[in-house]
This record gives C-alpha cells, sequence and structure tokens, in this order.
C-alpha cells in the first residue's frame, strides 16, 4: 500500500506578508537614516526627524538599556527604542514561539529564500551530520553567553550607565551606519561565505551563530503557542518533519517544545490531515492569520507605548550628534 501523495503546500501568504510589510519598513527607515545621518555629517539640519526603530538594529544597546531599566526603574535616554524593541521580541518569544525570528527579522526570510534557491539548484539540502550539528548549534549559546556574562554579571552599574552616556554610544546607529556602507573585506567575505552556505546548507546563521535567536529560543521555551500533533488524526506521512525549518522530528512529538522552532508554520501549512498539527495555545489553535497579527500587534503597542510615555526617541541633541560626527573615524 503506498502513502499519501505529497500535497500542494497551502498557501502561506500571512507570513509572507508580514515578512514583505517588515521588509519594505526596513528599507524605508534605512533610507530617511542615511539622508538624517548624511545632514548632520554636513554640519546641516536634518530635513526629517531620526527614525528611531532603526534602534532595533542596536541589541546590544538593547540589552544594556534593558538591564539599566531593570535596575533603575529607568530607560536610558540615550537609545531608549533599543530597549523597547528587544522587550517586544522577548514578549514575542514568550507568547509566540520565535515568531519574531521567522516573521519579523530580515535575515530570515533571506536566508530561506536562498536555501530553497541550493534545492532547486542541487536537488537536496545537504544537512551536517549530528555529531557535527550539535556542537555548531552550540556555538549561538556560547556568543549569547558571553555578552551576556560581560552585560549582566561583570559590569557595574556605573560602569553601564557610563557606557550609555558615554559619545561612543551616542552614535552607535550612525556608526553602524558606516559598517554597512563602508564594509571591510573581511565582513563582505563573510557575507559571501554565509551566502554560499545558505545554498547549500539550511539556515546556517540562525542555526548556528545568531546569539539573538539563541536568547529568543530561550524564553520561548516558556512560550504559551506551541506546535501541537493530534495523533488520532495523523497519518504519518512525514511531510511535516520534511518540511520543518529547524529539522525537528516533527512526526515523533506530541508537542513540540524546542527552542529551535520557529513558529513558521511550514509543518502546519504543509500537513495533509486535516486537525493533526497546529498552532495553539491553551488548546486552541492559531490560525496563521491572526499568529501574524499578534506579532505585529506586538511591535505596534510597544512603538506606541514608548511614543505615547516620551520614551522612544533618543534624547540626545543634534548638535552634539554633529560635533562627534566631525571627528575623524
Amino acid at each position: 500500500m503506498t502513502g499519501p501523495a505529497r500535497p500542494a503546500p497551502k498557501a502561506m501568504a500571512p507570513r509572507y506578508a508580514v515578512q514583505a510589510g517588515f521588509l519594505l519598513f526596513y528599507l524605508w527607515i534605512g533610507w530617511r537614516f542615511a539622508l538624517w545621518a548624511a545632514a548632520l555629517a554636513g554640519s546641516q539640519t536634518p530635513a526629517m526627524a531620526r527614525p528611531a526603530a532603526v534602534d532595533g538594529f542596536l541589541p546590544i544597546s538593547g540589552l544594556m538599556g534593558l538591564r539599566h531599566w531593570a535596575q533603575t526603574g529607568e530607560l536610558h535616554p540615550v537609545h531608549p527604542a533599543a530597549a523597547l524593541i528587544l522587550l517586544a521580541a522577548i514578549l514575542t518569544a514568550l507568547l509566540l514561539k520565535r515568531g519574531f525570528c521567522s516573521w519579523v527579522c530580515p535575515i530570515f526570510p533571506l536566508s530561506e529564500g536562498l536555501w530553497r534557491l541550493g534545492k532547486r539548484l542541487t536537488g537536496r539540502t545537504f544537512a551536517p551530520p549530528f555529531w557535527l550539528d550539535l556542537p555548531l548549534r552550540s556555538l549561538k549559546y556560547l556568543l549569547l553567553g558571553f555578552f551576556v556574562y560581560q552585560i549582566l554579571w561583570m559590569m557595574p552599574l556605573p560602569a553601564l550607565r557610563a557606557f550609555l552616556s558615554s559619545p561612543y554610544h551616542k552614535i552607535a546607529d550612525v556608526r553602524m551606519l558606516h559598517f554597512f556602507q563602508d564594509p571591510s573585506l573581511t565582513f563582505l567575505a563573510f557575507i559571501a561565505a554565509m551566502v554560499l552556505l545558505s545554498l547549500f546548507v539550511q539556515m546556517p546563521w540562525c542555526r548556528y551563530l545568531c546569539p539573538y535567536g539563541a536568547l529568543l529560543g530561550l524564553f520561548s521555551l516558556l512560550s504559551l503557542s506551541k506546535i501541537r500533533r493530534n495523533e488520532r488524526h495523523c497519518i504519518r506521512c512525514g511531510l511535516c518533519s520534511s518540511r520543518c525549518t529547524a529539522w525537528l522530528p516533527v512526526m515523533h512529538k506530541r508537542t513540540i517544545r524546542s527552542a529551535e522552532c520557529y513558529g513558521c508554520y511550514r509543518c502546519v501549512q504543509g500537513c495533509p490531515a486535516p486537525g493533526a498539527l497546529q498552532m495553539q495555545a491553551g488548546g486552541r489553535p492559531i490560525p496563521s492569520v491572526l499568529f501574524g497579527l499578534a506579532v505585529v500587534a506586538l511591535f505596534v503597542v510597544i512603538s506606541l507605548a514608548g511614543r505615547f510615555s516620551g520614551h522612544w526617541h533618543s534624547q540626545v541633541p543634534l548638535q552634539e550628534i554633529s560635533h562627534w560626527l566631525q571627528l575623524p573615524r
């Protein structure tokens, strides 16, 4: 007796739509921020306000800001949006698995597109053996441990305050922009290597190296939402496991609790048995549309809360930023 024919995957439109929306948003704030920084570097008054959402690309600043907030009860006025955006990502992990990774982060759709392109070109995805895959997966947790140890343990509060108020931190966003505008050969070589590797190995950056994803993965172990498999409806075709972006053995689990689960819905959308596999919270299924709306809503709510409370925009005078930018790099 032959197994069930492979079904045509159901539309992944909700996740793709959310990803596309965020990618367009990142391009928009990047363009605005580049114009803003160029005006200040030329000792001119920018024609537009600095987009505070660019602080989301300063995760180290966000971690420091969260620690300062937790210890003092106050958001530091330099790059406060970094702390709020990191908080939103953590809340996403606690409520919606690693929905930040698979629905919000710009690296995920690029990496996913590369490995799917590579699979079309080569006909397969090359998976490292378990004895190699396991230590490689630990790398992102080691990187996370280093940052957490240095920022949350080794750095006393006066030193933390001094860094957050330092000229280096005040223009960390502009330094980041310059880093991408004028990348080093080492950085370009690393990007080229990751792009090439992503064609053959599924999501290597997310799987092995991203400390941000490691942090969210640990919080996602407590997530209210989880993929659950109903054994009565499951036909054990294996499609869920084969479609899993994180290579998890979905077919052999009743509940996916792993920190590696991205919450991307690929396994759910590819399941041919109605009711066999669902993203659930409190025993109730969560449609992908509702999941995507919840992810977006979390970031919108945190952003609005920061704006209305006056803790969204960095409180550094334009003249001061312009002064530090005039100094030789």
